[in-house]
């Protein structure tokens, strides 16, 4: 069967959630990816439940809406995929990140967020592995953490359960537009499938593949690496991340380093985020790590947590991590009749679930809860 009530492209963490609630609404579901399952970003990160990144408005509306879901999902979806909850400090480790931390933590304090602000000393005492002076304050909130793969198999199998069917290493081609409307996707092989609904979750291919419905979703792209390392003793008690982040980790003008450090309840020490432009990098090596990446995130590294300078790293990977300029996503129904996007979110597994089972409501009924129309206004037609 070639037609369905609804295609998703894109199997990471948005395009699983929306595949899973579009089945579990009745609708005859199909999921495609150009790679497998979670064979980008999504299969790449940490799996943390972020909330202190988000934007302030209606993206902190959904991220605390999505915290609270994530909460539930395991009953949900009658599998575990290994939901923790733990402690964020997002650090400011200089002076030049110092006002930006201040002004994410202002927000989040006014807007409701019970985060706190740690002093130097109290960071120390949380996380007493920490070097002294290599850091100024923190901000604290009580998040959580799930294994990624285990979460997204965990949707694609309960979406099985509810009839959905999904097909790996299918790269889509081009969306099927007919008198200005969105009816299904082309692989590259040149076969159809045909659908009222498509649902583009695609990351770092979201804007490639709606160019061929005549429209700009500037979803960028940066090389990102990541680090594990064998397993040690109990290290650190809460996921560590650089307000940095705010400031140079989708730099488009060259290599830049955040650091974020994060242990697993296996012991193994996870470490990033070292990014580069993908435009800068010979395509022959964008998967490839690289020497420059190990040397910032291992510089950066022992600054903060001097006694890890001889842990021995397992392996490395490379990922081609999405983002916008804004750090806003492009969510909801685009300007195409029968294109819905759901791509470009900042913190990916917070948002998936309340993300799907908006984009559910949207295929249904025809309107969700929330307006989105910050997140889609900013879609652009092109020749």
């Amino acid at each position: 069967m070639n037609k369905f009530d609804a295609i998703v492209v894109g199997a990471g963490y948005h395009g699983c959630a929306c595949a899973y609630f579009l089945a579990k609404s009745g609708l005859s579901t199909l999921l495609v990816d150009a790679g497998e399952v979670g064979c980008g970003a999504s299969g790449a990160n940490f799996g943390s439940v972020q909330v202190q990144d988000s934007s302030l408005g209606l993206s902190l509306e959904l991220t605390l809406l999505g915290a609270e879901r994530m909460r539930t999902m395991e009953k949900e979806l009658g599998q575990s995929f290994g939901y923790t909850p733990r402690g964020s400090l997002l650090v400011a480790e200089n002076e030049r990140q110092l006002p930006e931390l201040e002004k994410v933590y202002n927000g989040k304090k006014e807007a409701g967020l019970p985060v706190r602000w740690l002093t130097e000393k109290e960071v120390l005492e949380a996380e007493p592995n920490i070097a002294p002076g290599s850091i100024l304050a923190a901000s604290y909130h009580k998040e959580a953490f799930v294994y990624p793969f285990h979460y997204l198999y965990a949707l694609v199998n309960a979406g099985k359960e509810h009839g959905l069917k999904v097909m790996e290493n299918v790269p889509v081609a081009a969306l099927i537009m007919e008198a200005g409307e969105c009816r299904g996707i082309i692989l590259k092989d040149g076969t159809e499938y045909r659908s009222d609904n498509v649902v583009v979750a695609a990351g770092a291919g979201t804007m490639a593949i709606c160019r061929t419905a005549g429209i700009l979703v500037p979803v960028l792209t940066t090389k990102a690496e990541s680090f594990v390392s064998e397993a040690i003793r109990p290290f650190l008690r809460n996921y560590y991340s650089s307000a940095g982040f705010f400031l140079d980790s989708h730099s488009q003008d060259g290599v830049s380093a955040s650091l974020c450090v994060s242990q697993s309840i296996y012991g193994n020490m996870l470490f990033a985020e070292t990014t580069k432009p993908y435009e800068s990098v010979d395509p022959i090596y964008h998967d490839c790590s690289s020497g420059e990446h190990c040397r910032r995130i291992k510089a950066e590294l022992v600054r903060v947590f001097p006694c890890l300078e001889n842990i021995k790293i397992l392996r490395s990977w490379v990922a081609s991590s999405p983002f916008t300029e804004d750090y806003e996503p492009y969510f909801g129904q685009s300007p195409i009749p029968g294109l819905i996007l759901a791509s470009g979110f900042k913190s990916s597994v917070v948002m998936s679930a309340i993300v799907g089972e908006t984009v559910a409501e949207l295929v249904s009924t025809g309107s969700c809860r929330f307006n989105l129309k910050q997140y889609t206004d900013r879609v652009c037609r092109v020749e």
